[in-house]
């Protein structure tokens, strides 16, 4: 870099900081200096007193939202205009029906089973394929057994035997006697009807195959054996399900599981059936399944006609009952919120109150009330929802549709908040005013002889309560003493009924309200 350039360079930067120095004190100069708690420091909390603040619509925030219920006080009007009703918290027993999906399962209990009493080979089988039909008393199976045939030589023998020694001594007859009837049982415990042994005996030659009888009614379930196969003393061959009578089990969450007991009516529909069929619950199984968190309660029914198959679904109502007259509350008196139940308490002069209560499973169209309420209480029954969504997005200042008691008509006195020996007056003009348009604004302060207070602040709140899918609308304006009251203009930002807050203060401190209501045109 030459010294040309070098000197260049440091001209520029001598200009620059010189050119940055006067923008700064030329701008700091038009700037007025005032001290602390001067005009200049109060001018961005409160404008000019000549003139009134531009009136603002804004969205209050919920008094419900969050904390204890909120409460409303209503007029007569306000109570007739939303449909209110209330009621009172009385005493009964209430009768509760648990709806459950149930499913249709053979009944355990009429399982049979049929097995090989000898061992042998199964010739023939008269019963061949599952859910076929069997009555007490048919041929199931007809099997070769060498030890049967053994044993009905044995029992022909001394058959034989004994019509021998019928002219012997009476011990030897004795003998032979005994041997039949040993021989006989053992037949007998081999599983020999009567019948079969009656053959044996009067039969020349004894016979070698041996039918096996069904012990039971019922449905082929199982068939664990073929035509030709070898079978072992004791191998299971057939089971059997009597469907006559069924299990229902129906699959209730564990939410509801303390309503259900053993013993508890049970009505069962199904649109297999031509009407309902009626039972008690019989066993409550120990362990929730894990996947759809319910217990499954087993009911055993009667099944005329078969009606009800194994797979089938049902619909199954527990009728249950309080065993004692308890508290209850009508369902349409509560807010469920999701989070808490809540009811409206009628406590006198139009005021009611927000509650939050313990209750328990809806029955008929009652709740049985645990905790918060006491027979003898009115709640809200009409209109409950109304309040709360009233409570909920306005502020305890207002009630519901035109706001609270505390808001008295025109024509009324006045409610003075504080310093009774102040007395205000309040006008708009146009009287009454216009919505979505500015309007002017007069307010009188004298004291108790009459003399006017012109030292005073002065704010006018307008503010139109919440109502459904609207918020609530709130514009205020800031008066200035003009010589002979207090005056200004304000927007009330539409066309409605509005609840007026005069404010009047001195040196920041509260001197006295005035409340009212105008209808904006």
């Amino acid at each position: 870099m030459t010294s040309r350039e070098k000197k260049f360079i440091f001209v520029g930067l001598v200009l620059g900081l010189t050119l940055a120095a006067v923008v700064y004190f030329a701008t700091g100069s038009l700037q007025p200096a005032h001290a602390p708690g001067g005009p200049a420091a109060n001018a961005s909390v409160e404008p000019a007193a000549a003139t009134a603040t531009s009136a603002t619509s804004e969205s209050a925030p919920a008094a419900g939202a969050s904390g204890e219920p909120g409460s409303v006080q209503l007029t007569e009007d306000e109570q007739k205009s939303i449909g209110l009703q209330t009621v009172e918290v009385t005493t009964r027993s209430l009768s509760r029906d648990l709806l459950a999906p149930g499913r249709v399962d053979e009944a355990e209990t009429q399982l049979a089973s049929i097995s090989a009493r000898v061992g042998g080979r199964i010739e023939k089988l008269y019963v061949s394929y599952t859910g076929q039909a069997v009555r007490r008393g048919d041929p199931i199976a007809l099997i070769y057994s060498p030890d049967v045939l053994q044993s009905a030589q044995e029992y022909k023998l001394a058959l034989e035997n004994r019509q021998r020694l019928k002219a012997a001594l009476p011990s030897a007859i004795v003998g032979a006697d005994e041997m039949v009837q040993a021989s006989r049982r053992k037949l007998e415990l081999w599983g020999l009807t009567e019948k079969q042994i009656t053959d044996i005996g009067s039969s020349p030659q004894p016979k070698v195959d041996i039918t096996i009888y069904s012990p039971a009614n019922g449905i082929v379930a199982e068939r664990k054996v073929t035509a030709g196969q070898y079978v072992k003393e004791g191998d299971l061959l057939y089971t059997l399900t009597d469907l006559s009578s069924v299990w229902v089990k129906a699959d209730v969450y564990e939410i509801d599981l303390p309503s259900v007991h053993v013993g508890q009516a049970v009505e069962i529909t199904s649109d297999a059936l031509s009407s309902a069929l009626h039972g008690r619950v019989q066993f409550i199984e120990p362990a929730l399944n894990p996947q759809t968190r319910t217990v499954a309660v087993r009911v055993q029914v009667p099944n005329p006609g078969m009606r009800l198959r194994p797979g089938m679904f049902a619909n199954v109502a527990l009728r249950g009952h309080t065993p004692r007259p308890v508290p209850v509350v009508l369902r349409s008196a509560v807010v469920d919120s999701g989070q808490r139940k809540i009811v409206y308490v009628a406590r006198g002069s139009g005021l009611f109150e927000g509650r939050a209560v313990e209750l328990g499973p809806a029955a008929e169209d009652y709740y049985p009330v645990i905790s918060g309420l006491k027979p003898g209480e009115r709640v809200v029954s009409g209109g409950a929802f109304m309040i709360d969504s009233q409570t909920r997005l306005t502020t305890g200042m207002t009630g519901l549709f035109g706001g609270s008691k505390a808001f008295e008509r025109d024509d009324k006195p006045a409610t003075q908040a504080s310093a009774p020996q102040v007395k205000i007056t309040f006008r708009t003009t146009p009287s009454p005013p216009k919505g979505a348009v500015e309007n002017a604004i007069h307010v009188s302060v004298t004291d108790a002889a009459g003399k006017p207070v012109s030292d005073a602040q002065v704010k006018v709140i307008f503010l139109m309560p919440a109502m459904p899918g609207m918020g609530e609308m709130r514009s205020s304006a800031v008066l200035a003493w003009n010589g002979r009251e207090y005056a200004g203009k304000g927007d009330i930002p539409m066309a409605g009924p509005y609840n007026v807050v005069v404010e009047v203060s001195r040196g920041g401190q509260p001197l006295a309200s005035y409340r009212t209501r105008v209808n904006a045109e």
